[in-house]
């Protein structure tokens, strides 16, 4: 994934519980809305909208208020599949990116590999959507150890996808590497050296790594250091680089759908 342009939205509305209904925070590609109380912050990400050829699509970043409280999440609809891209990933994000710069959500990442004893994800999601699509936390491994202000998409060297459902058995076409069962789940592995950014922003390449999860998982807590010692073992991955952040997206394929936030906690240890 990599750079996006820009478009407009809108969104509808809901009730739940007899509280709030669901109303639009915003439908500019690219917005950040901090979600108060946490170190996480949700982008509205249109990384490839130039796939859509200038089909309308909307996608909005979204409040409602429940029983349980204030939630985050949003709603997209892009136009039908067309292999093999997706056209956009909104998402909410632990730490830092290369694609962004800026600073850090939080003091726990970037973070070499070698200096992480743990990196869990713990998440729950409430996702309505048409089957084009896939639910996956993403990583992206730097060079280097420093949230730049500036973007720096040239010292990216891997993409790590853990895909936790895929409904629509997206994939195929790259390498790959057998089973792997990891924090009990079970694991295809695939891979891709010198994966390009299909959006056509930068002409750097990465090496990219899916795991796959083989159940379908809207809810799951998982160490991600597992996944990264697993991508360091298979000589794909460098221990000595650094995770930037930790991201929750719904790859979008085609077609609409809405996510909500019930739970996205991510904890690095040992705590700088």
């Amino acid at each position: 994934m990599g750079s996006g342009g820009s478009s407009s939205g809108s969104g509808g509305s809901g009730a739940m519980g007899g509280a709030a209904g669901p109303t639009d925070i915003t439908c500019m590609p690219w917005d950040r809305v901090p979600i108060p109380g946490t170190e996480t912050v949700l982008v509205n990400n249109t990384w490839n909208e130039g796939w859509a050829d200038g089909q309308a699509y909307t996608q909005c970043l979204r409040r409602r208020t429940t029983d349980e409280g204030e939630q985050y999440g949003w709603q997209w609809s892009w136009p039908e599949y067309k292999p093999y891209s997706s056209y956009a990933a909104p998402e909410a994000v632990f730490g830092w990116k290369a694609w962004d710069g800026g600073a850090s959500t939080t003091t726990a990442l970037p973070r070499r590999i070698d200096a992480l004893d743990s990196l869990t994800v713990d998440f729950s999601v409430e996702l309505t959507a048409e089957p084009m699509h896939a639910l996956n936390t993403t990583m992206w491994v730097t060079t280097t150890d420093v949230a730049s202000e500036e973007k720096n998409p040239a010292d990216i060297r891997n993409e790590i996808m853990v895909w936790f459902s895929n409904p629509g058995d997206l994939g195929g076409g790259i390498d790959y590497d057998g089973e792997v069962t990891l924090g009990d789940i079970p694991f295809e592995v695939w891979h891709q050296i010198n994966q390009p950014d299909a959006s056509g922003g930068t002409t750097h390449t990465w090496t990219m790594m899916i795991y796959e999860a083989q159940v379908d998982l809207h809810e799951a807590t998982l160490d991600l250091k597992l996944v990264l010692d697993d991508g360091v073992s298979r000589g794909l991955i460098d221990a000595t680089h650094a995770v930037g952040g930790v991201e929750l997206i719904t790859e979008i394929f085609g077609g609409s759908g809405e996510l909500w936030l019930e739970r996205f906690e991510v904890e690095a240890l040992p705590e700088p």
